[in-house]
């Protein structure tokens, strides 16, 4: 036990000298301060310490007399009591002995040890709380994300150590928006925490039952001895959650979806296993019941380097990374070029040649599509323009329109523009739109294309045959071409189904007034095919790859 003893004189002398560097040096248990006239008193040591960080909260103990009390001529015990007002823990007033001055002592000591023992647990809850917080779900108390991670993270480390495999999988309650919507959030979380109980009683011992987002539950599966398990346990959790729940005045149900993935060899890490069960759950979703998919190889999976390539692809267009490349299309009956299509090309400075097949996916979900078709649109109408006033044979340009570009409210402004700067006629622009992005919203639409038809532009539909192919809404949109997509045209000659397909394409566009250009021409004998059922222009490998505008120009030369 260490306690200081201070004169007042003393105390002033050390704060001339070193101020509260002897206290702070001896960090005592309590501090005896006697009252003195000369320089200082026990009110301003005691207010000194009260304001030094480290002293503030050490116990402090005034030795004084009647005399010094009633120095100041009062008649009431003032000075006693000002010492208790700046945090003076006791007061002693002589004539005391040395016991009352040890039991002082000991009852500040063991109050302060009571206090620091108070607020070490009162500090060790608020640190499990906080790890609680930290760990686990505070609606459905089951681990989250992050204790997820670490268990899955072990559990792949003894799966590599053992030679044995694990099983992750991601659960989806695929009904909680609604009930959300329909009953409210308080409903919801009630659903959130029965499933949950039910899950939970589903699952074998070792496991781990995770929330991982709103309406998505994880569960590692480790020590499998044999793959079905997981798909038994999967049935299990689905069988339990297909029964009703009963909520506030409502009884619902829920469909489930699961997808699993397993740990298949030690080259596989935490990431690759989370994303290949979020795959499998996509395609489960798609079932619209309940339904768990086990991951293949042929599911899309979401990888790290696509988050890297939006980032890069943010920056392409300012850096003028893009470059548009030209498709010849050869007029058959004519046997000349007299169009190209335009076909975006990004050169990544340090990673190369970047597959559209990779970008443009990625353009349309972050909506950055919007300002690169904006970018080609221009830059592919002013070469065009160039082509046209060389006298060269070329027409047109044909244009590709992205879902996403179609329904821009600003589309038709937008177009407008380009025309205007270009000073290419409205009927030297073909504009491609897929049958997938046309039947989106049909109605708006078919009043869209009825605006840009209105302005003279040609419309083809991209891709023909390969998505809604519906006969009720071709009658009803005001198109001009046909292009047959490249499945149908590849080894038609060999192909009796292709045929049929080609020829029966061919003759119902032209019963409708409309013009068909078959893609992926790669031969002479499809060449022949096509021009036997009297396809009007032909697109492929055969007729010329696409270009930069250079090579282009010099062909046409």
């Amino acid at each position: 036990m260490v306690y200081l003893f201070l004169d007042a004189d003393d105390y002033l002398l050390s704060r001339r000298i070193a101020g509260l560097k002897a206290a702070r040096k001896h960090r005592p248990d309590v501090v005896l301060c006697r009252w003195s006239v000369a320089g200082l008193n026990g009110h301003q040591v005691l207010e000194a310490m009260r304001q030094d960080s480290e002293l503030n909260l050490t116990p402090f103990i005034l030795l004084t007399d009647a005399t010094e009390r009633f120095a100041t001529g009062g008649a009431s015990p003032s000075h006693t009591r000002r010492a208790m007002e700046l945090g003076a823990d006791d007061c002693l007033v002589s004539p005391f002995t040395h016991v009352e001055i040890s039991n002082t002592i000991a009852a500040r000591i063991n109050r302060q040890v009571a206090t620091n023992d108070l607020y070490m647990t009162a500090l060790r809850n608020s640190a499990e709380k906080i790890n609680r917080l930290a760990h686990y779900d505070s609606l459905t108390d089951l681990p989250n994300y992050r204790l997820l991670h670490q268990r899955l993270s072990q559990a792949i480390t003894t799966a590599h150590s053992s030679q044995q495999t694990l099983a992750f999988l991601s659960i989806s309650l695929d009904r909680l928006r609604l009930v959300n919507t329909v009953m409210g959030y308080p409903a919801g979380d009630e659903l959130l925490k029965a499933a949950a109980r039910r899950l939970h009683a589903c699952i074998p011992t070792g496991a781990t039952l995770a929330r991982l987002t709103a309406n998505q539950f994880a569960i590692v599966l480790p020590n499998l001895e044999r793959n079905q398990q997981a798909r038994e346990t999967a049935e299990n959790l689905m069988d339990a959650l297909s029964r009703p729940f009963s909520l506030p005045g409502q009884e619902v149900f829920v469909t489930t979806s699961i997808g699993i993935a397993f740990l298949l060899h030690q080259s596989e890490d935490i990431y690759t296993l989370l994303r290949q069960a979020d795959a499998a759950l996509e395609y489960a979703k798609k079932q619209k019941s309940n339904h768990a998919q086990t991951y293949r190889s042929d599911m899309p999976v979401v990888f790290s380097d696509q988050i890297t390539m939006e980032t890069w692809l943010r920056y392409a267009l300012e850096r003028d990374e893009f470059e548009v490349y030209y498709q010849p299309q050869l007029n058959l009956a004519a046997g000349k070029i007299e169009g190209s299509e335009a076909l975006i090309r990004w050169h990544h400075p340090e990673h190369g040649y970047i597959s559209p097949a990779k970008f443009i996916p990625l353009a349309e979900d972050t909506g950055l599509i919007v300002e690169i078709g904006k970018w080609v649109l221009e830059t592919a109408c002013a070469q065009a323009k160039r082509w046209i006033s060389m006298n060269r044979g070329i027409r047109y340009i044909s244009i590709n329109l992205s879902s996403v570009q179609f329904n821009q409210s600003d589309l038709i402004d937008q177009i407008k523009n380009t025309l205007a700067n270009s000073g290419l006629l409205p009927s030297e622009l073909e504009l491609e739109i897929t049958e997938t992005a046309l039947m989106q919203d049909a109605e708006s639409a078919i009043s869209t294309l009825g605006e840009l038809k209105a302005l003279g532009i040609r419309l083809a539909i991209d891709d023909f045959g390969t998505g809604y192919s519906s006969l009720s809404y071709l009658k009803q949109l005001p198109i001009d071409t046909l292009k047959i997509d490249n499945c149908f045209v590849r080894g038609a000659n060999e192909d009796p189904k292709n045929q049929a397909i080609l020829q029966s394409t061919i003759e119902l566009a032209h019963r409708l007034d409309l013009q068909v250009v078959a893609e992926g021409v790669e031969t002479p004998d499809e060449q022949a095919l096509l021009s036997q059922y009297q396809c009007d222009y032909l697109q492929g490998f055969w007729v010329g790859k696409p270009m930069a505008a250079a090579d282009f120009e010099a062909q046409m030369m």
